[in-house]
């Protein structure tokens, strides 16, 4: 008993204030359960609600399932060529529009503008120009992204110490050097966030389009499973694209933690 108490209760404590985060999720999951599932008792309507555990069995069936995998990569490919082309778009020219004043009074008005127009109303003139497949979908995420990206890239230039600038000028420095060494890692961190955004948006986007715009990919296996009334299908499918989200996003999050540790170095909380 002592030895327990000595060695190896200071060693659980230690990993439930490491775990503190995680355990918290699980406890919050089972409760969501719990609730569900009598929930789904009282109601006793399957079309309305399902039975929890029928529905946790089919949604990690899925996970197996050649159809909705191949259909989830279809979604993912589509996700990583869209959100790209955004990157390749909106990181430059966030940081010409942070950095050149000229620049973003230029062009402010059209972004202000065209990042008003809802993500939807764009899909009727995707498919007019792209056609019913996989162009609608790469447009629509491109769309959606971008202006989080662009937004945050500028703000993160506009934080940046004008005195880092002017030192770098007084000592000789060419517009090119200022750029690489001050004004890109100086909005690196902004631009991180805004990638964040831009690719939950993206996911968001992209399984709307795909229940219109498409017949292929994980938004359409959403609305088919809906059509079908296949509930407990449908219930699985939407759990599953909260779950690809969420590690879509936790990614980011590492990389962001890669990227810029400094900005955890001294982080009381994880």
């Amino acid at each position: 008993m002592e030895r327990f108490r000595g060695k190896i209760l200071p060693f659980i404590l230690r990993l439930l204030r490491r775990s503190k985060g995680t355990f918290i999720f699980i406890l919050g999951m089972v409760v969501v359960g719990i609730v569900w599932h009598f929930l789904a008792l009282h109601i006793d309507r399957t079309i309305i609600l399902p039975n929890f555990a029928e529905t946790m069995r089919v949604f990690i069936s899925l996970w197996t399932d050649e159809v909705v995998m191949t259909g989830l990569l279809i979604t993912l490919e589509r996700i990583f060529r869209g959100f790209g082309i955004a990157v390749l778009i909106g990181l430059p020219l966030g940081l010409l529009m942070g950095y050149s004043k000229t620049i973003r009074d230029a062009l402010s008005p059209l972004m202000n503008s065209v990042r008003q127009v809802p993500v939807m109303a764009w899909i009727p003139l995707g498919v007019i120009w792209f056609g019913i497949m996989g162009g609608v979908t790469t447009f629509i995420i491109t769309i959606s992204s971008i202006f989080p990206l662009m937004l945050n890239t500028i703000a993160g230039v506009q934080n940046i110490d004008q005195n880092y600038i002017n030192a770098a000028k007084s000592m000789g420095a060419s517009q090119f050097k200022i750029f690489t060494t001050i004004i890109l890692p100086g909005a690196l961190p902004n631009f991180l966030v805004g990638c964040r955004l831009g690719l939950g948006l993206a996911w968001f986007s992209v399984i709307c389009a795909e229940f219109i715009a498409t017949r292929e990919g994980f938004g359409f296996l959403i609305v088919n499973a809906q059509h079908g009334f296949q509930i407990y299908m449908l219930y699985s499918l939407i759990i599953m694209s909260g779950v690809v989200g969420f590690l879509l996003d936790r990614i980011l999050q590492v990389i962001e933690r890669l990227v810029t540790p400094w900005r955890y170095k001294n982080a009381a909380i994880d």
